[in-house]
């Protein structure tokens, strides 16, 4: 997610939004990848799936779908 969120950062996840709302395009989440948490931006929604991507395309691991399910939360805040 770099620039915007350096590799090492600390960051504020929270699942409360995804209660009320739906994950939407734009939206920073943190989800489970296997056994690692990662950071990604959701680039595109498609029923119940979201392409996750990073904002560095160069670099960015090549995610690709994920269900609400794999979605810890929103990022809400970076420290």
């Amino acid at each position: 997610m770099e620039p915007q969120i350096k590799n090492g950062s600390e960051v504020l996840v929270s699942s409360i939004p995804y209660f009320f709302l739906k994950p939407k395009v734009g939206d920073v989440v943190a989800f489970w990848n296997f056994d690692k948490i990662l950071i990604k931006r959701i680039k595109k929604v498609k029923k119940s799936h979201y392409l996750l991507e990073g904002d560095n395309t160069v670099d960015s691991l090549n995610i690709g779908w994920k269900t609400k399910n794999d979605i810890i939360g929103c990022v809400i805040y970076k420290l």
